[in-house]
Formats: C-alpha cells, structure tokens, sequence
C-alpha cells in the first residue's frame, strides 16, 4: 500500500518500480499535492487545476499492472479527471472516506463521487475518524447507509483508517471492538448478508474483479 503517490511521480521511469507484486493500491495524493493531483486538504497551496498529463500516464501505468487507484484524499476536480483516464473495465475504490450528504466535510465525497466510483464496480471505504463521520457508531452507520441508498449494497464498505491519525468514537477504539459495529447495522435493519458485504465482501470483489 503506497499512501500518496508522489513518492514515485519522478518521470515515467519510476513507473518500474511500481512492478512490485507486493502492492495492491496507491491513493494519488495525500495530504499535500504534487505533480499527480491535488490534495482535497484545505492545507493545500494551489487550486485543483485537474491532473496532469503525466498524472494520467501514472493512473494508466497502475492500471496496467492491475494496482488499486485509490482516490481517497484528492481533490474534487483531480477526482474526476483520474475517473476519466482511469480504465473503465477496473474498480476505482476510495478506501478511507466519509459522505459529505452526512457530514459535510472537506474530507468526504459528495453523491456525485459516490456514482462515479460505483459506476466502475467499485466500492467505499467509510473511515472511523470521528470529525468526518460523527462520534458514535450510529454515525458510522448512516454513512454507510447513505452509501446503499444511493449507490446500492454493493458499493459500501469499512474503511477504519486504524493505522492513520484518526480519532475514533470511543467505543470503536481498535478492531476488537467491531462487533459492537455489527451490533448496530443488525439493529438498523441491516441484513447479515449486506453487513458480510461490508466488513469485507464487497473490497473482495473488487480485488477479484482487478486480478482476473
């Protein structure tokens, strides 16, 4: 996993680099922009003029070794340019995210992002940070629920972002406490089948989507 992809955005040379069977995704930014994009922080020094053109070499390079683009922390216009260069038979996913229609966030996706992503079969991670998603488990909850509202079942997912400088609701602390998650989604009305899906079943899917 390579969290902003500046760290190989050189030349096209280091596209080698990205021959590394051991990586499964690469968010484009991060917290900072860089030659690939810019960053949807309000940090950031420069507008989102949209990705360049080696920015969409860079996504068809991950594209041809069957790599994750992960779109999670770029700006809205840069978003939707890589959703336009990225190869339409793939997922995109954006692995750690909360919805903006919730929780209105310089960090979250608007609906408009959410079709653009399932459009492609991908899927939504929801991050467990409180700022961005709310401070209960019922918080978390409503953003995947607007997830399947919106876009359907399919295309809704976990996210947690454990390891990243999130504070969680302080009764999902750490991965143990998952099952007080699960506990919530059964009492909302979810089915086990749709919270199998989330905890894992959808991103699944999508990884063999990538693979095959």
């Amino acid at each position: 996993v390579i969290q902003g992809g500046n760290a190989m955005d050189q030349d096209e040379a280091a596209f080698a680099l990205l021959d590394d069977s051991s990586i499964l995704r690469v968010t484009l930014v991060h917290l900072s922009s860089s030659r690939l994009g810019t960053t949807s922080s309000p940090l950031r020094v420069r507008q989102d003029h949209g990705l360049s053109s080696f920015a969409k070499s860079y996504i068809e390079a991950l594209d041809a070794r069957r790599i994750f683009v992960d779109l999670a922390h770029i700006g809205r216009r840069s978003f939707f340019d890589a959703v336009e260069a990225h190869d339409k038979s793939l997922p995109l996913i954006v692995t750690h995210t909360g919805v903006s229609a919730v929780t209105p966030s310089w960090r979250n996706l608007d609906d408009e992002q959410l079709r653009a992503i399932a459009a492609t079969g991908g899927t939504v991670g929801v991050i467990f940070n409180g700022p961005y998603i709310g401070w209960s488990l019922n918080g978390i909850v409503d953003h995947l629920q607007h997830i399947v509202r919106t876009v359907g079942e399919d295309h809704a997912s976990i996210g947690s972002d454990y390891d990243g400088a999130i504070v969680p609701p302080r009764t999902l602390r750490c991965c143990v406490m998952l099952p007080r998650l699960v506990a919530v989604m059964l009492e909302r009305g979810f089915s086990p089948e749709l919270v199998q899906k989330i905890l894992g079943g959808n991103f699944l899917r999508t990884l063999e989507h990538l693979r095959a």
